[in-house]
């Protein structure tokens, strides 16, 4: 197996700011960030900054939530004003990820136009069509697919395109053909990113998530018709492209299916709080906190790898080795599997998973046409 890193203090970060903590202007009935013991309240400019200039070498800047855009236009514009310092120099990438439903000409205004230089990329959370997008409600339980699909109507009546993240629950299981059908009629899409419902309760999934395996079957299918239809030539699937690229011994650049791994995704939270990639709950893991860092950030984040409290994640690895698909899976999604290791069943049931997208999609050959994502 390739040598998976944790982190790698002269990489690149991927700096997840976590613009309002959790707080969120809908609300979504699987929500996993509701969890997270986080003060609902905005991050400031000066602390930004000072994460900023912690840091080494370079980073790529995601917008992330909760709901970023609830923040108001005149605090994101400081914030974007603090980008603009470091980039492009130490800050090489800059991305949002919003739900859409506050997206407005306001904003495509600033971040298009007086934000221009920053050539900020944009993705929205759909689960699907209507009924797969039904969990993702208001706080009066009104569904939001409508005003998502506007949201990206409104983007390409500007020209522009944005990302699309979906997350999949048992409603969604037997819905690939409408899937693929919606994501086909969505002309300005420039990617499709789509991960499993894996909320763990008390060592157990919540009675809307799926199993890893159900999971697998479902890209599977999303495959055979995203190749049928020919919508690979057009646009690029997450989990998709990284499964075909493993199998033809090509890099991905996605986390599940490289060495690259949670700790060189750190999340930052309004408090200062840095955490790993926020599919872990900074509850469980808090690297730090930028008020109280005497050093860089890297150097800080590898003192905390030494620490026993990472050693359950460390085992993950170990355990891997000896696997025979172990070059094509890559340890998989680190997260996921520490909320399951302490049930067997699920533990199992991930291997699976792997197993099947590994001996099932062996049958295809590399996809190209996926334009910067191949």
């Amino acid at each position: 197996m390739e040598n998976i890193k944790l982190f790698e203090k002269n990489k690149n970060i991927v700096l997840m700011v976590k613009t309002a903590g959790n707080a969120c202007n809908i609300n979504c009935t699987y929500c996993f960030e509701k969890a997270k013991d986080v003060k609902k309240y905005f991050i400031t400019p000066e602390k930004l900054e000072k994460v900023l200039q912690l840091i080494q070498n370079t980073c790529s800047i995601v917008f992330h939530g909760g709901e970023p855009l609830i923040v108001g236009l005149e605090h994101f514009s400081k914030l974007l004003s603090v980008v603009r310092k470091y980039y492009s120099k130490k800050v090489d990438a800059v991305r949002i990820q919003t739900n859409g439903t506050l997206l407005t000409k306001q904003w495509i205004e600033l971040i298009y136009d007086q934000y221009k230089d920053l050539d900020i990329e944009i993705a929205i959370s759909l689960d699907g069509t209507k009924k797969m997008n039904s969990s993702r409600v208001d706080y009066n339980n009104n569904e939001t697919f409508e005003k998502v699909k506007n949201a990206f109507e409104l983007l390409e009546n500007h020209g522009k395109k944005a990302g699309m993240l979906s997350v999949i629950s048992k409603k969604s299981l037997n819905l690939v053909d409408e899937y693929i059908d919606l994501i086909s009629s969505m002309t300005n899409l420039s990617f499709i990113k789509i991960n499993a419902l894996f909320n763990v309760v008390g060592n157990e999934l919540t009675k809307d998530s799926i199993l890893p395996l159900e999971y697998a079957e479902f890209i599977y299918k999303i495959a055979c018709k995203y190749i049928e239809t020919g919508l690979y030539k057009k646009v690029a699937i997450e989990p998709i492209l990284s499964i075909l690229q493993r199998l033809n011994h090509r890099v991905s650049r996605y986390c599940n299916y490289s060495d690259v791994k949670c700790f060189n995704f750190l999340s930052v939270y309004p408090d200062g709080s840095i955490g790993p990639c926020d599919c872990f709950s900074i509850n469980d893991f808090c690297i730090d906190n930028v008020d109280h860092v005497g050093k860089l950030l890297e150097l800080c984040t590898s003192n905390y790898l030494n620490l026993n409290h990472t050693k359950n994640i460390k085992q993950l690895i170990e355990n891997c080795k000896e696997c025979e698909i172990n070059d094509f899976c890559m340890c998989g999604c680190l997260s996921q599997r520490y909320y399951f290791r302490n049930n067997e069943k699920l533990s199992k049931n991930f291997c699976l998973s792997k197993k099947f997208l590994y001996e099932n999609f062996k049958k295809f050959s590399l996809i190209r046409g996926s334009g910067e994502h191949d």
